[in-house]
């Protein structure tokens, strides 16, 4: 017999790109079945105040499960890019969101990055940690290729630093580093804020059920469902696929369906 999940499913914008027309985006994602929204590179100018997209949402039956940063500056003068990050923080808080995801800088070029670089990040990440608990907000750190935390085992360095932080799993990218996101899953249970999921096919990202097979998205949801998971499973495209945003949002929400999801 099959077990129950508690997640929810939320859908990512970045199919969209930049300057979506909001109403449009919004009635795509419900109409596919979504419940909830993750917001990833759009400006606070173009989404307008958080009441102007609370009635959007609402609108269309969705919440906002999530806004999706960068900490893209560990420099002596990071001050700019620090009150960025807290006004997004503060954005997602006045619409109700509870975790607060993001990316971390560019990774050096032709190296590993070194402790001293680690420390300063997780010094930028402790000091929105702080912030964010203000709001009731959690932050949950994603890994990311060719970001200064790419690795497993730059996640962990990271986690050593910031104990707090917690982590928006991409089972995508772990299967990309060679990793098992299922194992992951498990590993960092007790820390996992967010789950992001699509899929991989030759040299870019794909219709989930249409990859190269790297991930099992069945073993995915009996390991949420073993682990008691009833946060946000957040689907995406990323960037260079070749399926549209309205068709991949459809296609997303149909093969996870199909799997119980």
């Amino acid at each position: 017999m099959n077990k129950p999940n508690s997640f929810k499913l939320g859908y990512n914008t970045n199919s969209w790109g930049a300057t979506p027309i909001l109403d449009e985006m919004f009635s795509n994602i419900a109409k596919a079945g979504w419940k909830g929204v993750e917001l990833i590179s759009l400006s606070l100018d173009w989404l307008g105040t958080s009441n102007h997209l609370s009635e959007k949402l609402k609108k269309n039956g969705l919440v906002l499960s999530s806004m999706f940063g960068r900490i893209d500056d560990i420099g002596s003068d990071s001050n700019i890019m620090l009150e960025r990050e807290k006004r997004r923080i503060e954005y997602g808080a006045e619409l109700g969101a509870e975790v607060y995801a993001f990316t971390g800088p560019k990774r050096p070029l032709n190296r590993k990055p070194n402790q001293d670089e680690f420390k300063r990040f997780s010094e930028h990440i402790q000091i929105l940690i702080e912030y964010a608990l203000v709001f009731g907000q959690t932050l949950a750190f994603h890994a990311h290729p060719a970001s200064l935390a790419e690795t497993e085992q730059e996640q962990d360095i990271l986690f050593s630093y910031v104990p707090q932080l917690q982590i928006c799993l991409d089972v995508s990218i772990s299967a990309l580093m060679g990793e098992d996101p299922v194992c992951q899953l498990k590993k960092y249970s007790n820390r996992l804020a967010y789950v992001h999921l699509k899929d991989v096919d030759h040299g870019k990202f794909c219709v989930m059920g249409r990859g190269i097979g790297l991930i099992d998205f069945m073993k995915v949801k009996n390991s949420l469902i073993d682990i008691g998971y009833d946060g946000w499973v957040v689907g995406e495209l990323g960037s260079g696929a070749d399926t549209g945003a309205v068709d991949s949002c459809n296609e997303n929400l149909k093969y996870l369906r199909s799997l119980g999801y």
